[in-house]
């Protein structure tokens, strides 16, 4: 079993325990039944795991450094314990072996409390096999988390590999899917550690490597969403690679042909569309043809198809697209909108972007696909730079799971409408602040990804190109 299952399976134990204790005495059948099977099963656990600990951090739940997913099935266990964790202050909660039911029940028992009364009986009783960290001021990043230094490197580890691999195509050299599968599995763990932190990234937009930084981009955002809709793993290794060579066959349309300011001719726009039909023939050039292969050709084809049967390359109208096409077209049109491009410079806002892919369900957009990546993303998406009614400005970095309209956001530009390196807020806790609009963070000159990156020659170099499209 995975760490991911026994996390959720320890949640959802635990959860019955506590509703038991707060219903019924604690000698009652039900109580009992309940602690044994969750002495039970964490005892299991200690022949795999010498600890189990459950580490809470703003609005995520870790198990032994796995990130545990708001989920339809299981959610309502997952947020009570969130929830217990938070209001008790606790950081980390950790179970050793040699625990057995009468512990896990006396436990139970204080758990249910108040936390003035949780804090006073947890230090009278004696809990052999219990430890609790509790939080100090604003909530420290756990260490598997520090500075999202690993997330940072495989984002440009990723970019590295995307630019190389389409640099050899267009040169004609050798190509190995291998190493896209690769930097596929590294994107996938990093989701499973931090979604938000690696979505963040994806607000680098380099303007003059357009389709290298797209290209990633669409395939982290496609990983998210096909994460979201509860897609196995091996699901989202082809789901991740043919985001990141949805556009590989762009490596043949000539470069002044994409990146032309003015509006394209019908000639013209008939070359471009041919994209769709020579990435399937560029994904045959790569070595090591497998199934992952033959899915990103098929993506490459149809990611422009939509979803009343209208779209490019010509097919017949009642020729539906696969599910990772449509996860594409959605992850593509996205990104496209919230990029600078030499023909449109000025790109949507986020939360605009999200409302016309909505306009566009049915026509588009698979309509329930639509739906889930709007709840990836909030109402307010990261990057998204918000006005706020005491006249400071903030750049979302965090969104709240229980409240996308309410994210965390980092304070970049004061009351002076001078740039300053603020503090983070979270706007579901300080409710007194409210959102006045969304606005362009450039107009002050600040680039988004500089708070989400720093340190890397990357963005020195991408944020250098991005001022210039503005």
């Amino acid at each position: 079993m995975s760490v991911y299952e026994s996390g959720k399976n320890i949640i959802s134990l635990y959860y019955a325990l506590m509703k038991a204790v707060q219903v019924y005495g604690l000698n009652n059948d039900v109580v009992q039944k309940a602690a044994k099977r969750f002495s039970s099963y964490i005892n299991s656990l200690f022949n795999i795991y010498p600890r189990i600990t459950l580490v809470r951090y703003r609005d995520y739940i870790f198990f032994n450094k796995q990130r545990l997913r708001f989920e339809i099935d299981g959610y309502a266990s997952i947020q009570f314990v969130h929830d217990k964790l938070k209001k008790s202050n606790i950081k980390s909660l950790t179970l050793s072996p040699g625990i057995d039911k009468d512990e896990i029940i006396t436990f139970a028992s204080i758990f249910k409390e108040e936390q003035e009364i949780f804090l006073k009986k947890f230090s009278e009783k004696n809990f052999d096999h219990i430890e609790i960290e509790f939080s100090t001021g604003e909530e420290e990043l756990p260490d598997f988390l520090q500075d999202g230094e690993r997330i940072r490197k495989t984002y440009f580890s990723a970019l590295s590999t995307t630019r190389n691999l389409m640099h050899n195509l267009e040169t004609k050299k050798p190509v190995d899917i291998r190493s896209s599968k690769h930097i596929v599995y590294s994107l996938i763990d990093s989701l499973f550690q931090d979604e938000f932190g690696l979505l963040a990234l994806t607000s680098l937009k380099n303007f003059d490597e357009y389709t290298y930084n797209h290209s990633l981009n669409v395939g982290i955002l496609s990983l998210a969403l096909g994460q979201r809709i509860g897609l196995n793993k091996n699901d989202l290794v082809k789901l991740g690679t043919s985001g990141i060579l949805h556009d590989v066959g762009k490596v043949i349309i000539p470069k002044e042909l994409i990146y032309k300011s003015q509006k394209l001719t019908d000639e013209e726009w008939e070359t471009l569309k041919q994209h769709s039909y020579y990435g399937v023939k560029q994904i045959l050039k790569i070595h090591g043809l497998d199934e992952i292969a033959l899915t990103s050709m098929i993506v490459a084809y149809q990611h422009h198809w939509n979803y009343d049967g209208t779209g490019y390359p010509a097919h017949r109208q009642n020729q539906k697209p696969i599910l990772f096409s449509k996860i594409v077209r959605i992850c593509d049109a996205y990104d496209a909108m919230t990029t600078p491009r030499t023909y449109v410079p000025i790109p949507y806002l986020p939360h605009l972007a999200l409302r016309v892919l909505w306009s566009k369900r049915n026509i588009c957009f698979d309509p329930i696909l639509v739906k889930i990546f709007t709840q990836l993303l909030g109402q307010y998406p990261i990057e998204s730079c918000l006005e706020l009614n005491n006249g400071e400005i903030g750049l979302v970095v965090r969104q709240n799971q229980i409240n996308s309209a309410l994210p965390i956001i980092k304070i970049v530009v004061n009351k002076d409408e001078k740039k300053i390196d603020g503090k983070l807020i979270d706007l579901s806790v300080q409710k007194e602040l409210k959102i006045v609009r969304p606005i362009y963070l450039q107009k002050y000159g600040i680039n988004p990804a500089s708070y989400f990156v720093q340190d890397f020659k990357e963005l020195k170099r991408a944020d250098k190109k991005y001022k210039r499209s503005y």
